[in-house]
């Protein structure tokens, strides 16, 4: 069974991106007077018109945008100015493209009403036609193609924006490797393949099961680190022993403290006769030759029972008799005069 170490690079890569989201929040936030100077329309404006009226004013080759706060003002025009008259038809309406977005420190919220894509350097008098109810709605009138540029002119804006994209990127990276961690951080249950290596149980498909079925049972060399390779053939080496040609491992070891008498005393191997097949005792038959005998003569015939003596110790011979019978002396005198 095995654990997976946790791994420190999500924590490492979560700190890096809210490092860098404080230190591009910051930046933006001290040099909020410099997105002004680059985005707001009330500082980068061509022409600025309150009310209604009209203004004249010199314009480049480029796309101008006219941006109001209210809704109040609908009716803009712009017209090319020729000496002192006004040439043609006022301009008709295209749209600018660019990624310019009015906006202001202050929070206003900018709508553009009207682009015009200028293809002549000159002069043009903008025109606002004011109805009613819009004496204090002002219009801009701004380069859309130069205020794109403006926000890059800013140093610290632009390490504040990259700081920040570069916070939200690496966040979700961090994320994501503290979620796959976690799904891994558990014990695993490891087993050995059908090819030897160690697999996690989680990858037990029914192909592996297949191939762990078919494979036979094999027990790996338990000395495959010393290089000791498995013999292709068991050799016995009982005989060997018992011949002498082979020294066991009490003898080899005597060798190696110097004790050569003790490694020539070759004791026998006590399993030699192991595998040999015992032969069972046979026990002597008893015969009833007496019997028969003494059943033709017409008697019977008594065995004598053995002695409890002879019977436990039949090795101990019987003490002879310590009782003898008594004689009288000259015993031998009255036997000859009778």
């Amino acid at each position: 069974m095995a654990q997976s170490k946790t791994n420190p690079w999500a924590v490492r890569i979560a700190i890096a991106g809210l490092i860098f989201l404080v230190l591009g929040a910051g930046a933006i936030f001290a040099n909020m007077e410099q997105i002004d100077e680059a985005s707001s329309p009330k500082r980068i404006n061509e022409a600025a018109i309150t009310g209604g009226g009209a203004e004249t004013v010199e314009l480049i080759t480029s796309c101008y945008s006219a941006v109001v706060i209210s809704d109040d003002i609908s009716n803009v025009s712009l017209m090319k100015m020729s000496g002192s008259n006004v040439e043609g038809d006022a301009l008709e309406s295209t749209n600018c493209k660019t990624d310019w977005t009015p906006m202001d420190s202050d929070g206003s919220s900018f709508t553009i009403i009207k682009e015009w894509d200028i293809s002549e350097a000159g002069e043009y008098v903008l025109e606002v036609d004011c109805a009613q109810g819009c004496d204090n709605s002002t219009v801009w009138l701004v380069d859309a193609t130069s205020a794109q540029w403006k926000m890059l002119e800013q140093p610290a804006l632009v390490f504040g924006g990259a700081a920040c994209c570069i916070g939200i990127l690496i966040l979700p990276l961090a994320g994501i490797l503290y979620l796959t961690n976690k799904d891994g951080a558990g014990p695993k249950v490891m087993m050995v393949g059908a090819d030897g290596k160690m697999m996690p149980v989680t990858d037990l498909t029914p192909e592996n099961i297949a191939k762990l079925q078919q494979q036979p049972e094999k027990v790996d060399n338990p000395f495959a680190d010393t290089g000791i390779t498995e013999s292709e053939e068991f050799v016995d080496g009982t005989e060997d022993v018992q011949k002498g040609a082979l020294l066991t491992t009490d003898q080899v070891f005597a060798l190696m403290k110097g004790d050569v008498d003790e490694a020539q005393n070759r004791v026998s191997d006590p399993f030699a006769d192991y595998n040999k097949i015992r032969q069972p005792e046979a026990k002597p038959k008893a015969t009833n030759t007496k019997e028969i005998a003494s059943w033709d003569e017409g008697g019977t015939y008594a065995p004598q029972e053995k002695s409890a003596t002879e019977t436990t110790s039949p090795n101990i011979a019987q003490k002879p008799n310590e009782k003898k019978s008594e004689s009288k002396p000259n015993a031998w005198k009255d036997w000859d005069e009778n």
